[in-house]
């Protein structure tokens, strides 16, 4: 598992209104959020093993300026062919890998075994918003691979299509089919330049945390 992981922090010992405080005085960090509906999207949900199902999950290339970021929360953007389909949605896999080159890293960045954190899904019109919160993610300055990716049932049209973004930057949204067949399953470019919408909030600046608190906190989420 990555160095970077086992620095994600839950806050789940903070009080609510201390995580919505926190919340409300969030700064941007990064904004792919400006997703194109009707272009080329890409496969990123745990929706179960084939052959009904499918478990792919994707990261988006981000750059984390001089000073770091304390991240909050991180927001997707997807299709709404389904209403009902975010109702089933309440976790998802976080990823955040070092980034080294134009994929993470085969045999390293395992997705399938990236901590588990709460989400919620919210229909706005003609796309949801799913977004973790709360993460209370400490990222020095450098280059990473960055995601989120829903648990979600597959529905009567399939997962839902995490939507990609006008803004394109640094190398392509990288993906992992967990079931990959032929096997082995490889980090592989879907949508070659194209990036999923992706939006980052929080606060400037990271405080450096032990690795050691990661161990103690993952099992509550797992």
């Amino acid at each position: 598992m990555s160095a970077i992981l086992k620095k994600l922090v839950l806050l789940s010992v903070v009080a609510s209104v201390a995580i919505f405080a926190q919340t409300a005085t969030a700064d941007i960090l990064w904004d792919q959020s400006d997703f194109d509906v009707w272009g080329m999207g890409f496969f990123n949900a745990d929706a179960g093993a084939p052959p009904f199902g499918m478990a792919v999950h994707s990261v988006n290339h981000v750059t984390v300026p001089g000073g770091g970021w304390n991240v909050d929360s991180i927001s997707t953007y997807y299709s709404a062919l389904d209403a009902f389909w975010g109702d089933g949605i309440t976790q998802c896999y976080v990823h955040v890998y070092d980034k080294t080159g134009p994929l993470p890293i085969d045999g390293t960045d395992d997705p399938s075994v990236d901590p588990l954190v709460p989400m919620s899904a919210v229909l706005n019109g003609d796309h949801f918003v799913l977004t973790a919160s709360g993460l209370g993610l400490a990222l020095g300055a450098g280059e990473y691979w960055i995601g989120v990716t829903p648990i979600g049932a597959s529905g009567p049209f399939g997962p839902e299509i995490h939507l990609s973004s006008l803004t394109y930057y640094g190398d392509a949204t990288a993906s992992y089919d967990v079931y990959a067949f032929p096997p082995p399953a490889m980090w592989f470019n879907f949508n070659p330049g194209l990036d999923a919408s992706i939006l980052i909030e929080g606060t400037p600046g990271s405080t450096p945390v032990e690795d050691s608190t990661w161990g103690e906190i993952k099992s509550l989420y797992r």
